[in-house]
């Protein structure tokens, strides 16, 4: 299973392919409407007057765009004006739907943790094995890095910050997939502090060779290997691991 990514390029190619697609579709809802009346159709900015877009447009339209900016010039340089050349909107389309760069990020993220909890979601109602389970996981997370490496590096770098408005959103999905993985039926009395553990050490990992990838910008097939076989390992030896010399597994 350790050579799945080398076996099957054609398939992590159309997962990264749909992962990108769903950044960039304009007929889905990356964010939740707002409660309340239905807001009005918004008009197309610059150079396309008078043609009416709906919600669901826009907001997509601006998540690509967003994408685009925080990935080439980042979380801090960039800005709103920067968003609005991406995206091709005005600055008043922009408002009616966004506060400003931090919600674009925010949405951003959110949209991209969420396919990864529904991915291990799926694996974990698929599989009985907490060792699949994780390792479907990893995969999941693999084929984003792969496809959108340098907006992974990005937007990971800011959520680590306590002060960002990503960090509580970066906590609640730890937790969460400590919970799934930790509330199986093979696993469930194991500490989920061991996943938690797991999961912050998967994560450091992905984001070194992200670093030495130009900082997502050029990440080979080969470092994804690498870093396959090194989360695979840092996984099955915390939670199969056994024999004289490695600690009992901490149960609940």
């Amino acid at each position: 299973m350790l050579g799945a990514i080398a076996r099957a390029p054609n398939k992590r190619d159309a997962e990264r392919a749909r992962l990108a697609r769903t950044i960039g579709r304009r007929q889905s809802r990356p964010m939740a409407a707002p409660v309340g009346p239905k807001r009005r159709a918004a008009t197309e900015g610059p150079g396309t007057p008078g043609i009416q877009l709906g919600e669901d447009t826009v907001r997509a339209m601006v998540l690509q765009g967003g994408a685009a900016v925080f990935a080439e010039l980042g979380v801090r340089a960039a800005s709103v004006e920067d968003i609005l050349k991406a995206a091709r909107i005005s600055r008043r389309t922009f408002y009616r739907f966004y506060d400003g760069k931090e919600d674009v990020m925010v949405a951003l993220y959110r949209l991209g943790t969420e396919a990864l909890l529904q991915a291990c979601r799926i694996a974990v109602a698929e599989e009985t094995d907490p060792l699949r389970q994780i390792e479907r996981c990893i995969d999941a997370h693999l084929v984003t890095a792969s496809g959108l490496g340098r907006l992974i590096f990005v937007l990971g770098g800011e959520a680590q910050r306590h002060e960002s408005a990503l960090h509580p959103r970066r906590m609640e999905v730890h937790e969460e997939l400590a919970a799934l993985l930790a509330g199986s039926s093979t696993t469930r009395r194991i500490d989920p502090l061991l996943f938690r553990g797991v999961l912050l050490a998967l994560e450091g990992v992905t984001r070194i060779v992200l670093a030495e990838g130009d900082e997502g910008r050029a990440v080979s097939d080969f470092a994804l290997k690498r870093v396959r076989r090194i989360m695979m390992r840092i996984a099955t030896s915390a939670l199969a691991g056994e024999g004289d010399g490695v600690a009992k597994l901490p149960r609940v």
